[in-house]
């Protein structure tokens, strides 16, 4: 939570000078003293992200034991939480521009774990043991290129976008179970896991609709629903386990005209 609060107040920072930035073109242009006219040309978007549900990810490991190989069937449950947004539009013309993006959340996982564990004075006879570990990490961020088709009436803005995204999702999975096992051995408890944190980077997909109303010439306030994701693998022990990242959000924040196409005559 401590990068998420730090991304954050970045974001609260970057907003604020962008609405400087904004607040000083709506009065007047630098160059010609006189205010800006016609459409935007550069928008700047700043929004608070709170991600929908929860997502799994699971998978099944091979595990070596007293010389014996058993398995570790892991499967983790993500909640929802809140993340920071932030983009940087530029308009070709009134009903079609191009948004780069930016989107980061911190989550929690609860991990769940079934494991057939090989016994130290017996062949195939394989121990069963489960349990669960709470608070383990995941965290995402991802960048988006979107194309995005413009429309309104008077102060109410509409807006759609589409487009492929890169996302880095960081999250910690088990390794292996930490086991209390006592003479003769024939049952097991669970005790904790040993963990590592493991990094994967997928190409997916976003696409967004997004509704705002004028507060000034330059200032909106916006709120947009939005879904983007993208698949990949982690490397667990050689092995594979699949991942999501993304999901469904809601957003609430500003969108703000940094520059106009043409100054005042």
């Amino acid at each position: 939570m401590k990068n998420l609060d730090t991304r954050l107040t970045f974001a609260l920072g970057l907003a604020l000078a962008a609405a400087s930035l904004a607040g000083a073109q709506d009065r007047v242009s630098s160059i010609t003293g006189k205010p800006p006219q016609g459409d935007s040309r550069i928008e700047v978007g700043l929004a608070y992200a709170q991600s929908l549900g929860s997502t799994t990810f699971s998978g099944t490991q091979t595990v070596k034991d007293y010389a014996e190989d058993g398995t570790l069937k892991s499967s983790y449950d993500v909640g929802g939480a809140p993340g920071a947004a932030f983009d940087l539009q530029y308009n070709l013309k009134s009903s079609f521009g191009v948004r780069l993006g930016f989107q980061t959340s911190s989550r929690k996982a609860t991990g769940t774990f079934d494991a057939q564990v090989p016994h130290p004075f017996f062949f195939s006879r394989l121990r069963s043991v489960s349990g669960t570990e709470g608070d383990m990490g995941f965290s995402e961020s991802a960048f988006y290129l979107t194309a995005v088709y413009r429309g309104g009436s008077g102060k109410w803005k509409f807006s759609a976008e589409a487009g492929p995204a890169l996302f880095s999702v960081n999250a910690t999975v088990a390794d292996h179970l930490t086991l209390g096992e006592t003479y003769p051995y024939d049952t097991l408890q669970f005790s904790g896991v040993t963990s590592s944190k493991k990094k994967v980077s997928p190409f997916g997909f976003a696409v967004g609709v997004e509704v705002g109303r004028q507060v000034s010439n330059a200032v909106a306030v916006v709120v947009q629903g939005r879904f983007s994701q993208g698949t990949g693998d982690l490397d667990v022990n050689g092995q594979k386990m699949s991942v999501k990242a993304g999901g469904g959000q809601i957003r609430a924040g500003l969108r703000i005209t940094a520059a106009r196409k043409k100054v005042g005559s």
